[in-house]
């Protein structure tokens, strides 16, 4: 073989993983942009939701944590946030709608509508979506504060007396982790019941027995460790 020939093949060569090579590119960066439209899609990093139904069906089943602000406290049969919900990737806004959320699993009292009103109004919060109508996204709220555990604002609602304990719907009530939540809620409630906390205090008079037992338990809960206290539900 003469090495005119030679050179022709390597050129026909190179030529060919040139090619290659390009095809394999551009299948990659194919794969790459399908992954990140998928990711896009399950994320929605720029959506902001102002209505219910804006809210994916998939971030019901995934609990995907959403975040946002209390801008106001209202009634409509039942109590709801207005919440200015923060996409991860804000973008300039065409519109001040917000979104309506349903604290999950409490039916809120009216000393309940102006805690939320003092407590949670102006807030940043974060919430979970659990089921939703064409009113309401329900959902678990929790308040984020400076240098501390966020608040869960239903089972502190539960717990001071300014709310009580509903059923969810079916549809989300076997989830665990919503599970998990329901069972803090109706601990908070069994605490505010013994305390005659809100609420309580009027279905359950205070007797003398009671009272003694509330001395006993503050004495109790002085001497023991803030850890215990909290793990016990003391």
């Amino acid at each position: 073989m003469s090495v005119e020939n030679i050179s022709i093949l390597v050129k026909q060569f190179s030529n060919y993983i040139q090619h290659d090579c390009r095809g394999a590119e551009i299948f990659t960066y194919g794969i790459a942009c399908t992954g990140l439209l998928t990711a896009f899609y399950k994320v929605r990093p720029f959506s902001r939701f102002t209505k219910p139904n804006d809210v994916p069906k998939h971030f019901f089943t995934k609990k995907v944590l959403l975040e946002g602000t209390v801008k106001n406290v209202e009634f409509d049969g039942v109590s709801y946030l207005l919440v200015d919900h923060k996409p991860l990737i804000p973008l300039p806004r065409l519109n001040s709608n917000y979104l309506p959320v349903k604290i999950a699993g409490v039916n809120v009292t009216s000393n309940g509508i102006n805690w939320l009103q003092t407590i949670i109004k102006g807030q940043k919060i974060t919430f979970i979506p659990i089921s939703t109508d064409s009113k309401f996204l329900t959902c678990i709220v929790n308040v984020l504060e400076n240098n501390k555990e966020p608040l869960s604002a239903g089972k502190e609602l539960v717990k001071i007396g300014f709310g009580t304990v509903e059923e969810l719907p079916s549809s989300s009530a076997a989830d665990k982790n919503v599970k998990v939540y329901v069972k803090s809620l109706k601990l908070a409630q069994k605490w505010a019941e013994r305390q005659r906390n809100g609420i309580w205090q009027k279905k359950n008079p205070l007797t003398l027995t009671w009272k003694l037992r509330n001395i006993l338990e503050q004495k109790l809960r002085a001497r023991l460790p803030v850890i215990l206290v909290k793990y016990f539900n003391i």
